[in-house]
């Protein structure tokens, strides 16, 4: 009689552990049983019967780590174990666009279709393969359902499957529009909610809408994109565009399109300069990384080349930068960027080769010829070791001479700019001086001409942007009837007005400085100027009103009337003096004033 070896057939030592692997061998088919009549029994034919369904209470230890998850509205059933361990019914077939086919996941209808994290999708797939509508059975009591998704949206399944089947959800702004794309697409209405109503309106802000708008954009949710966009454009000014370089032409030209956007044609030059240096060198490494790829001589920068390959709105074509500089948009160019500007779009001749006022290239040109450039330039042709200019040095004769052209308009426009600001100068000068002069006659006439027993009532007007207008205001004893140009109310000859004689635009003129009513309570100073061949005043500044006397002259925060240009400043004050008529000193105190 031959003897086998035990321990090479691996039996067991002893009658008790034959018994326990016995055991544990009989308990393992009874469990699997009482599964399949609790699930596979229904086979799917009516949700409501799924809905129904009770799991034996040995189930709810099926899996490690199940243990807690038995929450309303889910089981305790695991998608991530072996399908034939889980006993999954179905299976969700996920196609990204890639070409690589589609990624399965064997999940449950009893989760997918029942409880508050359902799919509604799901749910009306299963309604669908049952009525015989659609035919994706795959072998006795298992479904299959097609879905079609982004890339990104496909990289995140797990994450939402693992939500539908119980587990906790850390929301971020990385994954909140693509969970919020998966919610809206397998109909997950509370978990959309959520997402929507209640983190991304908390989130979004000028830090994370870069992110959300580059995600939105991958995902074609538009709504989300644009609400992205419009806060972004509503705090253009504040923006730092390192954030936004990973946005396409396409998603840069929606933003400087925005009709939110709050920036000064100059400043969103510099901001779109810094993006498009920031994009080219995005470019030019995905360049380089698709050269190694397709060589194939370094795996590293071949899985590289897969992960930065784009399509074809991640390339900068003429009509994108047409777009992203147009005039409408950009109206000037930032001195410090029109070369930029120039040498950059020479890549784009479509758009450098157009003419008129409103051309990039006459718009660089314009820029160029200004004062910092014009400097800039002059400082490198007098010294170029000192004062190098590599993005001039750099461009063709052609170009050269269209700078140096437009820099010698520049310097003579500056010039004759200069001459003419000198010769404005010098007129309000003599003004200034003659309505001096005008001024220290008159109030030396009143001081002398007065009794005695009277006192002499003046004001004073300091720091307003008409230089004649500033001074010593003497009071008119007889008033004035008349109306202001300003339509102000009528003045009595019991209004007391102040006047100063002077010389402005080479014109004689008298300011007046008068109350006017405001209401039945309120009273508001005026000071305008009359010519002197009319009795019609035109209002330049105006009081704060006040309540109660017109006698009360407020001393500050005057304004100009209206929009009235040149005039700048309003008097920074205006206040009574009275002086005593003696005669002894009337003369050194006009002109020490």
């Amino acid at each position: 009689m031959q003897y086998i070896n035990k321990t090479m057939l691996n039996l067991p030592t002893s009658v008790e552990e034959i018994t326990e692997e016995t055991k544990r061998a009989f308990k393992a088919f009874d469990l699997q049983k009482k599964l399949e009549q609790a699930t596979l029994a229904v086979s799917c034919s009516d949700l409501s019967a799924i809905q129904a369904i009770q799991l034996p209470s040995e189930c709810t230890d099926f899996k490690e780590g199940c243990k807690g998850r038995d929450m309303e509205g889910a089981v305790t059933l695991d998608w991530r174990v072996d399908p034939f361990t889980s006993m999954s019914d179905l299976t969700l077939l996920v196609y990204d666009g890639s070409g690589s086919g589609g990624l399965p996941y064997y999940v449950h209808t009893l989760t997918l279709v029942h409880g508050g994290r359902k799919s509604g999708f799901v749910a009306e797939q299963m309604k669908l393969q049952q009525s015989g509508k659609l035919s994706h059975k795959i072998c006795s009591g298992d479904y299959k359902i097609e879905i079609y998704v982004p890339p990104l949206a496909a990289k995140h399944i797990p994450e939402f499957l693992d939500y539908v089947y119980g587990r906790e959800l850390k929301i971020t702004t990385s994954n909140a529009p693509p969970l919020r794309y998966l919610a809206n697409r397998f109909d997950l209405r509370d978990l959309y909610k959520d997402i929507s109503t209640k983190f991304i309106p908390v989130d979004l802000e000028i830090g994370t809408a870069p992110m959300y708008c580059t995600l939105a954009d991958q995902l074609k949710d538009f709504e989300l994109r644009d609400r992205a966009i419009k806060v972004m454009a509503e705090r253009m000014d504040k923006l730092n565009i390192n954030s936004v370089k990973n946005l396409s032409p396409r998603l840069m030209r929606s933003l400087v399109q925005c009709e939110k956007l709050e920036c000064s044609s100059e400043e969103l030059s510099e901001k779109v300069a810094i993006w498009l240096r920031l994009h080219r060198k995005l470019e030019q490494a995905r360049d380089e990384a698709l050269i190694g790829d397709y060589n194939g001589t370094d795996e590293s920068r071949n899985a590289s080349a897969s992960s930065m390959r784009k399509d074809d709105n991640e390339t900068m074509t003429d009509e994108d930068f047409y777009w992203i500089t147009h005039v409408q948009f950009m109206p000037k160019i930032a001195p410090s960027e029109a070369l930029f500007y120039f040498k950059f779009g020479s890549q784009y001749p479509q758009v450098m080769n157009e003419v008129g006022s409103g051309s990039l290239k006459s718009r660089c040109l314009a820029a160029f010829s200004g004062k910092w450039a014009v400097d800039k330039l002059a400082a490198h042709v007098e010294n170029k070791d000192a004062k190098p200019f590599d993005l001039y040095e750099n461009l063709d004769l052609e170009s050269k001479v269209e700078l140096l052209e437009a820099s010698l308009v520049g310097a003579k426009k500056m010039l004759t700019e200069k001459d003419e600001a000198s010769k404005q100068q010098d007129v309000k000068d003599k003004d200034a001086k003659r309505s001096d002069e005008i001024m220290y006659k008159t109030n030396y006439e009143s001081s002398s001409s007065s009794s005695p027993a009277d006192k002499i009532m003046k004001v004073v007007v300091m720091g307003c942007g008409v230089q004649p207008a500033n001074g010593i205001y003497i009071y008119k004893e007889s008033g004035i009837d008349e109306r202001t140009s300003s339509g102000g109310n009528l003045i009595n000859n019991n209004t007391i007005v102040y006047e100063k004689e002077a010389i402005w635009n080479q014109k004689r003129v008298t300011f007046v400085l008068y109350p006017t009513t405001a209401g039945q309570y309120y009273s508001q100073h005026k000071l305008a100027v009359r010519q002197s061949n009319s009795q019609q005043t035109k209002t330049l500044y105006n009081s704060p009103t006040v309540m109660g006397l017109s006698g009360v002259i407020p001393e500050l925060a005057w304004e100009v009337e209206g929009e009235m240009e040149g005039i700048h400043p309003p008097p920074q004050f205006v206040g009574k003096i009275e002086q005593p008529p003696a005669k002894s000193w009337n003369k050194s105190l006009t002109h020490s004033v």
